[in-house]
């Protein structure tokens, strides 16, 4: 298993590290936009607690890799070339 997800995540990396800052702040907004799917889902059993806390945390999950991305890309623009 931890040679599966070396080997995964080892894809991750690109040619310089703004390619592989691109690569793991799109990962996180993958992952953000799942946590905001499952506790929208879950709501619909109990509207309160956990669900909401998922749906919470997944969308600022996601704003924050946004963010990050859109501050590498402007990073590489105008620094990396």
């Amino acid at each position: 298993m931890k040679n599966v997800l070396g080997t995964w995540l080892g894809k991750l990396k690109g040619k310089d590290k703004f390619e592989t800052a691109e690569n793991y702040s799109i990962l996180s907004i993958l992952i953000g936009a799942i946590m905001v799917s499952v506790g929208i889902g879950l709501t619909i059993i109990t509207p309160k607690g956990l669900p909401a806390i998922l749906a919470m945390l997944g969308s600022l999950i996601a704003f924050l890799s946004t963010v990050a991305l859109i501050l590498v890309w402007l990073t590489k623009e105008f620094f990396g070339g």
